[in-house]
């Protein structure tokens, strides 16, 4: 049986976490992203970049009381995505162990 494959663009640690915490949460201010995933200015938006031209993510601005705020939203894409990337996983885990043949001769125990 042919394991499915894991999707590169989610499977980065980094974006993992991030469309992790947007499948959860739905949309997230970019500040509370990085502050909740310990990651910087940049590093979060360069991830956020690329998610976002792979269609994951959207991002925008909303007017707050205190100013305008960026953030971050998982698309029908990025849900669907990281549906099938949670199922790949569970492929994964559903395996039957399988042993692996012994050596000619089994490591000694006399010492």
């Amino acid at each position: 049986m042919a394991l499915p494959s894991l999707d590169p663009i989610i499977h980065q640690a980094t974006r993992l976490r991030i469309v992790a915490l947007l499948f959860r949460n739905r949309t997230a201010a970019f500040t509370w992203a990085r502050d909740t995933l310990g990651l910087t200015d940049g590093n979060l938006d360069t991830h956020a970049k690329r998610l976002e031209e792979t269609g994951y993510i959207r991002r925008g601005r909303v007017l707050t009381t205190s100013g305008f705020q960026v953030r971050l939203q998982i698309t029908p894409e990025g849900d669907a995505a990281f549906r099938a990337y949670l199922q790949a996983l569970r492929a994964y885990l559903a395996l039957e162990t399988v042993e692996p043949t012994q050596s000619a001769s089994p490591p000694s125990t006399d010492r």
